[in-house]
């Protein structure tokens, strides 16, 4: 078991060399599910984990039992850039000490509320790195540009993705 940065190595190169052989086994579901409360909360049950709350903070009319879907979609965006970095990292010998990934943007509630036209999401998304490591700042920039690259949850927000809707009456 080759170990660095508290990652097995040799889970992520097994998969690579078995996908490399059958690239058909490489397509990966997804899913979730999410459960009404009350107000604003909801429950998302996602695998075998234990269920997140997720609310509206209390001045947009929620309980803040929980951070809101906008705010758990930035924590989405820094995890899997996160995780990614830590991957890379890995992959290239490289030593992380630490690693905090801040991701910020700003929403017109305006917009959000119906009050004017535009969109009701994020026109842009900060990420910043803040990275403890031995390693110089050309491999530090090779990690991010690798992980920008690669990042699911990026490529997913910014490309348009189709969402469909279904309905199933009880």
């Amino acid at each position: 078991m080759d170990q660095l940065n508290g990652l097995d190595t040799t889970i992520i190169e097994n998969l690579v060399n078995r996908y490399k052989v059958h690239p058909d086994e490489a397509n990966s579901s997804w899913s979730s599910t999410v459960v009404w409360q009350s107000g604003f909360h909801v429950e998302v049950g996602i695998r075998d984990h234990e269920t997140i709350s997720v609310d509206e903070p209390l001045w947009l009319a929620g309980a803040n039992s929980g951070p809101n879907p906008v705010e758990l979609l930035l924590g989405a965006l820094g995890s899997c850039m996160s995780i990614g970095f830590i991957a890379t990292a890995s992959f290239m010998g490289v030593k992380v000490h630490s690693l905090e990934t801040k991701v910020s943007g700003d929403i017109d509630l305006q917009v959000f509320l119906g009050l004017k036209e535009g969109n009701s999401g994020f026109d842009h998304i900060s990420v910043n790195f803040k990275v403890d490591s031995p390693a110089d700042e050309e491999q530090i920039q090779s990690i991010i540009s690798q992980v920008v690259k690669l990042s699911p949850v990026k490529n997913t927000i910014e490309r348009m993705v189709s969402v469909e809707t279904g309905l199933t009456r009880v």
